[in-house]
């Protein structure tokens, strides 16, 4: 059952602390073992040992997604700037004759390189939530072979992880309703717009790519420190040993408390990202759609040319002309 030590030593360590409910916590769990100490109680060290290595195996791996997630939410953001710049170069006298040029700038090749990227951004952030699983179990592995005494200290244990498990700077969730609400918003626009406002509904679509793609990179960035910390603190639980009998189980404790914390954590922010990824795809999807229906030839820009042309002697524009027969169809329908 692996290396055992009993816990009958505890009586050399002086007089108990006062045991009233507020200093019952998570640092005074000890007094509780002094209370109900007899010769069956022992910490099984291999237990907490197997524990600690594998909450701190999948630390490392989760870890190692982040930095391959930063690198590829790095590369979106690049092809976010590079649409924006190429659309830029038309300026504002945009007209059907650019619509070409804007299908060979914005290729639907370019759109499916980004898709893909932005799907394995989406599994790799689903590997995130997954890791952070590996890690809750492992705790929970580790707490079971604590004597019962101890164990019973750690009831309830995410529902008491935020309190107890919690430090000063550990970064909130962000509320990314309003960002996943900009991102529909894009998708839509895309998808709706008429020719002459496809311009507008690319620019659009490609800043909330790459401003949504930065702020998913930055969520990445706050889950790699979460997983650096638990590496560190699973690594003092991977080397436990009783030694100062008191002092080594009350740190190993806030250890347990803070491991399960970080993996929640972990797990909140990985979902989070993973939802903000899967509305960045729905926007590319609905480009490369788009993309797709602008494909025209241009022997088929004559007929638009000329009714340019003749839309300009009566000083109006293919917009004018837009809103003037929307308004003689309004009209038609009431009478």
């Amino acid at each position: 059952t692996g290396e055992t030590r009993s816990a009958s030593s505890l009586s050399a360590l002086g007089p108990a602390m006062e045991t009233t409910k507020e200093n019952r916590g998570i640092g005074s769990f000890l007094e509780g073992v002094k209370e109900s100490i007899n010769e069956n109680i022992k910490i099984d060290i291999d237990g907490i040992k197997q524990a600690g290595s594998d909450c701190f195996s999948a630390a490392r791996e989760t870890s190692s997604i982040c930095d391959s997630t930063i690198t590829k939410a790095g590369q979106l953001v690049d092809f976010g700037l590079e649409m924006k710049l190429a659309l830029e170069g038309f300026g504002d006298g945009f007209n059907v004759k650019d619509l070409a040029a804007v299908g060979n700038v914005v290729r639907g090749d370019k759109m499916k390189l980004a898709l893909g990227l932005a799907s394995e951004m989406d599994d790799l952030a689903f590997a995130c939530v997954s890791q952070s699983i590996k890690m809750t179990d492992a705790i929970d592995a580790g707490i079971e072979t604590l004597p019962d005494i101890l164990e019973k200290s750690i009831d309830e244990r995410m529902d008491n992880a935020k309190e107890k498990g919690s430090r000063d700077g550990d970064p909130e969730l962000p509320d990314l309703d309003s960002d996943i609400r900009a991102l529909e918003t894009a998708a839509d626009t895309v998808r709706d717009a008429n020719p002459l406002a496809t311009m507008e509904a690319f620019q659009n679509a490609f800043d909330g790519i790459t401003e949504k793609g930065e702020l998913s990179r930055d969520l990445f960035g706050t889950i790699r420190n979460f997983a650096e910390d638990v590496v560190g603190v699973s690594e003092a639980m991977k080397d436990f040993n009783l030694g100062n009998v008191a002092s080594h189980i009350r740190n190993l404790v806030k250890d347990i408390w803070r491991c399960l914390r970080l993996s929640d954590l972990i797990r909140s922010f990985a979902q989070a990202v993973e939802r903000l990824i899967k509305w960045i795809m729905k926007v590319i999807e609905a480009l490369l759609n788009k993309v797709k229906r602008l494909n025209i030839d241009l022997s088929n820009f004559g007929c638009c040319a000329d009714i340019e042309e003749t839309l300009k002697s009566f000083g109006m524009d293919m917009v004018d002309f837009k809103t003037f027969s929307e308004n003689i169809l309004t009209a038609l329908s009431k009478a």
